[in-house]
């Protein structure tokens, strides 16, 4: 019997240890599983524009994205030119940015891996003092209303800092065949969306400046409205474009670029998903989408 029990005991500590044994294998196997992912995956360095990233829209996009595919963004946000010089000394994998001029300038130059990838668009605004002292609401085009601030001399606030929506004012201001760079009402703040937004709230000024932003900060801009929606000079333009891994400015430098991980983004961004996601984004908290699709 002492035997029998001998035995039996034997057989439960053998089959216990091996237990643990396949549970510490399983174990191991899942984190090599995992540490292999993430080397395979890595991360993706994404260099955009402050107005899609202060939006909230790259917030809300990026988690769907990660989870999908196992990759992490970091998110380097900054105005068009900024953006692109990023891409330009290969820290940035991928360009999420909305200057048509520049854009073509970087592809031009040979840094791009793809074409200029345009996919959703939104509109910049003229916001302003409620009261609207220049009286630009009636304007029929953004060039008109400009003429109109400058007549007025109301106070202005500009980016200033070589970005998209920077670029698109001076635009404008061209076409209104206006220079207002050395006059007193006009202030050059070379910052961010946001920001511009904040001076712009404090000096009551007048700022153009994208929608979806000034949406997503309306709470905190107490002097500000919109004056000016949605006129045909005032459409706004976002474009993905992949940086080339072998771009003739790299040769040489330690220059690694993730072209698996940005063609990755790219085929998400401009898929089903994504799409559904960004025609939903803002409808519940402001009553309308905040960006776009382009007709593909």
């Amino acid at each position: 019997m002492k035997k029998l029990l001998a035995v039996l005991l034997a057989v439960l500590m053998l089959t216990a240890f091996a237990a643990c044994g396949e549970t510490a294998k399983t174990d191991v196997t899942e984190e090599a599983t995992t540490a292999a992912q993430t080397v395979e995956n890595g991360t993706i360095r994404l260099a955009t524009t402050t107005s899609v990233n202060d939006s909230g829209l790259l917030g809300y996009l990026l988690p769907y994205f990660e989870k999908a595919s196992g990759y992490k963004v970091e998110v380097a946000s900054a105005g068009t030119g900024v953006a692109i010089g990023y891409a330009k000394s290969g820290d940035a994998d991928l360009l999420l940015v909305h200057s048509k001029s520049q854009e073509e300038e970087f592809i031009e130059a040979g840094f791009a891996s793809t074409e200029r990838l345009s996919f959703m668009y939104n509109y910049f605004v003229i916001a302003g003092p409620a009261d609207d002292p220049a009286g630009i609401k009636d304007a029929e085009t953004a060039a008109d209303a400009f003429k109109k601030i400058a007549d007025a001399k109301a106070p202005f606030a500009s980016r200033g800092d070589n970005s998209g929506t920077h670029n698109k004012e001076t635009g404008i201001w061209e076409a209104a065949a206006i220079d207002p760079s050395a006059e007193a009402w006009y202030s050059s703040l070379g910052s961010g969306m946001g920001d511009t937004l904040t001076k712009a709230n404090e000096l009551k000024a007048y700022v153009l400046t994208d929608k979806a932003t000034f949406l997503s900060m309306k709470d905190s801009l107490t002097n500000l409205a919109i004056i000016k929606a949605e006129a045909d000079d005032m459409k706004n333009t976002y474009s993905l474009i992949g940086v080339k891994a072998d771009a003739a400015e790299f040769e040489g430098k330690d220059v690694k670029i993730n072209t698996d991980g940005a063609n990755a983004l790219i085929d998400w961004m401009l898929g089903d998903e994504a799409s559904a996601l960004i025609k939903e984004y803002g409808v519940t908290e402001y009553g309308e989408a905040l960006f776009f699709l382009l007709e593909k």
